[in-house]
Order: C-alpha cells, then structure tokens, then sequence
C-alpha cells in the first residue's frame, strides 16, 4: 500500500474517533440537504445512504481512500479483461458472460444453451425414457446452486404458465433426495449437472446416485436426442467422463468464477423456469449496472458507495457483522447468496502480495425475510450492545394492502432503529436508536431489477476487495477441508484409517461416526 493510502487510511481513523458520527438524529439535524445528498437512483434501484455513521467529511475521504488504492484502474482493468485474479493468472469473466455484444466464443456458448432449452422445452428433445421433460433438477453446490436458486425463486411469478417445475439437489444428504424423488416423474425430469470443474465431490456423488436410480428403472435407454442428462461446466472434457454428449454440455468461460456464474450456463434453470426473452433482460439488468459502474465517476458511484460504507464500519467503526434483511418473499434466498459471494470472495487475511493484513476483510454477513426477522433476532438489532448495519431491501410495484403492510413494517424498522425510544421508568423497554441502515427500492421485482441488484453486490464486493488489496476471485480456503475429506475416503476405500495422522478428536468422533474400531 503507498504512503499516500496509508496516510488517508489514519486519517480515517481520527475520524471514526468522533462519537458524534453515531448520531444520527444530529447528523439529520445538522444537514438539512442530509436525505438528497445520501440518496441516488440507478435504473430500477432507489437507494437511502442517510440513516449511516457518516458525513460528508467521511464520505469525501473514503473516496480519497479508494483513489489512492488506484480503484478506477482496476476497475477498467476488470471490464477490459486484465488478468486481475491475480492467484490464477487469469481475468474475470462474468461481466462479459451478460453483455449483448460479447465475444464469439460467449456469444457461441449463450445460443448452445438456449439451443437445449428450446429443444427440451419443445419437446424436440426427450427424457432417456422418450418422454417430454416436466421438471428439471439441478445438481450443483456453491455457486452453481445459490445464484440460480435465488433467481428461479425471485422470478417464481414468471413460472405461472411454465409446465417445468425446477428443482435443486445441492448436498449429499439422503432426506433431501427423497423430498425431490416424491415432487418430480423421474422419467420425466431433466438433471442439470452444475459444475465448472466436474470435481466438485458432492456434485459428483450426487449425480452417481442419480444415474444409480436412473440405471435400475424401467425404460431408461439414451439415444442422441434422447438425455436425462445435461451439464453446465468449463470442463467439456470432464463431461464426457458422464457419458454426456456433446450435443448436451453447455460450456461457459473457465475465468467465470463459481459464484459470479449464474449469468453463463450455470444459469440454466433459470432459463427452463422463465424462457429465453426473460432470461436476455436478466442479463441486460446486470449490464445496465456494468455501464453504471464502469462509467460513473466514484463519488456518484453507488457499489462503490456501497463498498466504502461496509469497510468505514469493518474496519474504522469495528463492527464485524451485517445483516441483509429482504421483506419479499421472492427474495428470500438473497442473503444465502451473499453471504457466499461476500464472505468466501473477500474472507481473507493475505494480500495479493502474499503478505498478512494488519485489518479485517469481510464482516459475517446473515439475514433473512424481514417479517420473519423481526419476530426472531431483531430484538437483539434493537437492544443489544453490538451494532451493525443492516441493509433493508423492499420491491414497492405490488399495490397491495399486504404488500403495503411490509413494505410500512420495513420503514417502521429502520426509524425505530434510528430513534431509539426512552419511556422514562421502563428502564426495560429503553431503546438506544442511532443504530445505522441502508434502503434499498425497487421499483419491481422484474428479471432486470433482479439482474441490476444481483450486479450491485457482486461490484460492491469487487470494490471491497480493491481496497483490502485481495483477490476476491480465488477460495483457497475452501480447498482445505475438501482435501482433508477426499483423503478419508480414499483411506477408507483402502481400508487402512489408522494410519492418516488424524487429531486425537478427528480420530475418535471419526469412530464413532463410522463405528471403526480400528481407528485409534
């Protein structure tokens, strides 16, 4: 880091010494022009900054901070196809997975998989037991399964007239396969293999026992146009280790990481669930965000904004938690995906130089529908001695009254938040208020809101990322514990446990599980 970030970076901790940031009350009462300067509006997305620790003297020198860490660069570097995954030696690609005018070979992979669609939609393409395809199920973890899951349900509306039902197999888990064995025909299901390696262990289990069951009912005999299965992968040799055809792998670009993808073909369900030109705006959604991102200067910049305010509180006020709070059902799934796309991007303590932060990286992110938070941990939001910010998220289209009764509980939440209350003897009702929060509209959950807010985070994550000076496109620490199950495995397939060089306390809750006497 340079002098001249590092000297910004102290400066910035003067300032978070003030206590006077932490109310909001007078921060309002201060700044008649407080609301209009710390709200902005990008396409379908009406954003509130106001009700955060911060001013105008923060704000200006946050974006200083971002300029000595040379943001824009990398940002240009980003859309330009630098190799800014730095731990890979290669770019990162899900940007240009969505644009309309991308390359030929992406272009080339986007009309394969709308090819399959078509042809199994139509009924051009069959199940392996000659039958037309009524559900599919996707095979896949991480990020072949969060971003799809959260689109197919935040979309849910636009599967009304869509006779495939779309379905998710993600853990290795035997209860969970029965549930969808129980809701689907399995000679009329298509199995979406989700996976940019074909390596993951889970992935791979979990379609061994699809197959298995496949195998042993009556009927079952692929031909060319004729597939129970499909895959969606970078790794087109790997697939044919499935004995999947050609014809039916969808490839996508091996710089797209994991839990950037559901814009390639890892998006696949979302196109069975709600049709190519829904699919096209998902896509269009997230790029009129690029364009947003990419061309607006920083201080007008809102993932930029978002970033900065998440490392003011991470690292200057020390708050090590955030909460994403949804009051949409469709949107339900939004904080499981964010915390992946948060925390295992940007969940790290080496810099890209290889050497030790001095700081803390990614807050622990949780959340969950807004109605359902209240009644459940919001309690802890209101009187507890640890803060954190909270990102409130409404879609205001729906003019209902049940529509407007959440949408009035969400605003209620954040201004109680905000005021605190103090009803003079009731020393157990006091509340503190000056707890800070960020609101987030839409104007409608379309498959372009979707796409634009989706983009949001994921440049917001990438800007975090440039601050801290990581690399948020590499997990290696989610290797680990995967290698350390894969040699348990193959210990036990060669029946010689004892001899792994276990923890003591590995080694005997291993016995138990497995009821291994030999395990010592």
């Amino acid at each position: 880091m340079n002098q001249n970030f590092l000297a910004q970076w102290n400066k910035l901790k003067q300032l978070a010494s003030n206590e006077t940031l932490m109310d909001l009350k007078s921060l309002f009462a201060e700044d008649s022009k407080r609301v209009n300067d710390f709200s902005f509006e990008v396409e379908d997305i009406f954003i509130d900054f106001s009700k955060n620790w911060l001013n105008s003297t923060v704000l200006n020198h946050l974006l200083d901070l971002s300029k000595y860490a040379n943001l824009q660069d990398k940002i240009n570097a980003l859309f330009a196809g630098k190799n800014i995954n730095s731990t890979e030696n290669k770019p990162a690609t899900h940007t240009a997975q969505r644009k309309q005018q991308a390359s030929k070979q992406i272009l080339q992979d986007r009309q394969t998989m709308f090819d399959v669609a078509e042809k199994y939609t139509s009924g051009q393409w069959l199940t392996a037991f000659g039958k037309k395809v009524t559900a599919v199920v996707n095979i896949g973890i991480g990020g072949s399964y969060l971003g799809p899951k959260l689109a197919v349900q935040a979309l849910s509306e636009l599967q009304t007239n869509n006779h495939i039902k779309i379905y998710f197999y993600p853990c290795v888990d035997d209860t969970a396969l029965k549930s969808i064995l129980n809701s689907i025909d399995l000679t009329r299901t298509l199995f979406c293999i989700s996976s940019k390696s074909l390596g993951t262990i889970e992935t791979i289990r979990n379609t061994e026992s699809i197959d298995k069951l496949l195998q042993q009912t009556d009927g079952y005999k692929p031909e060319s146009n004729q597939q129970s299965f499909v895959a969606a992968t970078a790794n087109i040799e790997k697939a044919a280790d499935f004995n999947i055809p050609a014809t039916h792998v969808m490839m996508f670009d091996h710089a797209t990481g994991g839990r950037f993808s559901v814009w390639s073909s890892i998006g696949f369900p979302v196109l069975m669930a709600i049709g190519k030109k829904k699919f096209t705006e998902f896509l269009s959604g997230a790029e009129k965000i690029d364009k947003h991102f990419l061309e607006t200067s920083i201080e007008n910049n809102i993932p930029v904004l978002m970033a900065l305010i998440s490392v003011w509180y991470r690292n200057f006020m020390n708050l090590s938690a955030y909460a994403i709070i949804p009051y949409d059902i469709r949107l339900k799934n939004l904080p499981a995906w964010l915390q992946q796309l948060m925390m295992e991007s940007n969940g790290k303590m080496i810099d890209i130089n290889g050497k030790h932060l001095s700081f803390s990286t990614s807050p622990w992110l949780f959340g969950e529908h807004g109605q359902l938070s209240q009644h459940a941990f919001f309690q802890a939001f209101h009187q507890g001695k640890d803060v954190l910010p909270i990102d409130f998220i409404g879609v205001i289209e729906q003019k209902s009254e049940s529509q407007d009764f959440l949408l009035i509980n969400m605003l209620a939440q954040s201004a109680a938040l905000m005021n605190g209350n103090d009803d003079g003897d009731e020393k157990q009702c006091y509340c503190p208020g000056n707890r800070p929060s960020t609101t987030i509209l839409l104007k409608e959950m379309s498959a372009s809101s979707l796409g634009q807010l989706l983009a949001l985070y994921e440049h917001m994550i990438f800007v975090q990322s440039v601050i801290w000076n990581i690399n948020c496109f590499d997990q290696p620490g989610v290797e680990l514990g995967k290698r350390i199950a894969r040699n348990i495995v193959e210990h036990m397939q060669q029946d010689n446990i004892k001899y792994m060089n276990l923890d003591q306390s590995t080694e005997q809750l291993l016995s138990r599980v497995l009821g291994a006497s030999n395990v010592e």
